[in-house]
């Protein structure tokens, strides 16, 4: 019984952020990336031609949000995972 309630008295740890802030770098760059080939295909459907040695018309604020959103939800979803599967170790052994 002792180490049942010694498992659930101790605080978890705080390394699921750790390994996700890597994963936030990666998520900026993909994001943004995804973000000018929404930006490629919107140009391209509106009929504008990018000036040369640009890859869209119009495309930084495309960058913008898609960097911003790859940065919050790319991390957040592995630190969400993170502790769906610690909370399911944790009922588990209660029993």
């Amino acid at each position: 019984m002792s180490d049942v309630q010694s498992a659930i008295e101790t605080p978890p740890s705080r390394w699921r952020y750790l390994v996700a802030l890597p994963l936030a770098i990666v998520g900026y760059f993909s994001g943004g990336m995804i973000g000018v080939a929404v930006a490629k295909a919107v140009g391209g459907f509106n009929g504008c031609v990018p000036p040369e040695g640009f890859p869209a018309c119009n495309f930084e604020p495309y960058l913008q949000v898609g960097s911003l959103v790859g940065l919050l939800i790319l991390p957040g979803f592995l630190i969400w995972r993170l502790w769906q599967s610690g909370a399911a170790n944790r009922h588990s052994q209660r029993g």
